[in-house]
C-alpha cells in the first residue's frame, strides 16, 4: 500500500507541471499575439494582415466590417480571450492602426 505521504507528494508534482504547462500556453500565446501585432504599422494591406494572422497557432481572428471600413480582433481562446489585437482598416483596406491590448 502506498503511503498517503508518497499520494500527497505525487498529487503536487501532477499539479505543479498543469500549473508550469499552463503557464507557458498562456505566455506562448500572449507573445505570438504582441509580435504579430508588431507588424501592422499604418498602411499595411488586409491582405498582408490576413497572410501574416493565417501563420498563428495558438490564436485566430473575426473581422467585422463597418461604414468606414472594417476592424480585425485576434486573440487567443485560451485563458478567455485576455489579450487581443484590435487592427483597424479603412475602406481602401489598409490598416490605420494596431493595439495590442
Amino acid at each position: 500500500m502506498i503511503s498517503s505521504k508518497v499520494k500527497l507528494f505525487f498529487a503536487l508534482f501532477i499539479s505543479s507541471l498543469l500549473i508550469i504547462a499552463a503557464t507557458f500556453l498562456w505566455h506562448s500565446a500572449r507573445d505570438e499575439i504582441f509580435y504579430l501585432c508588431g507588424n501592422f504599422s499604418a498602411g499595411v494591406s488586409k491582405s498582408d494582415v490576413i497572410r501574416q494572422l493565417n501563420t498563428s497557432n495558438l490564436s485566430s481572428y473575426s473581422t467585422t466590417l463597418h461604414e468606414a471600413g472594417s476592424t480585425i480582433v485576434f486573440s487567443s481562446n485560451l485563458f478567455f480571450m485576455t489579450h487581443q489585437c484590435v487592427i483597424e482598416l479603412d475602406s481602401d483596406k489598409h490598416v490605420i492602426r494596431a493595439k495590442f491590448t
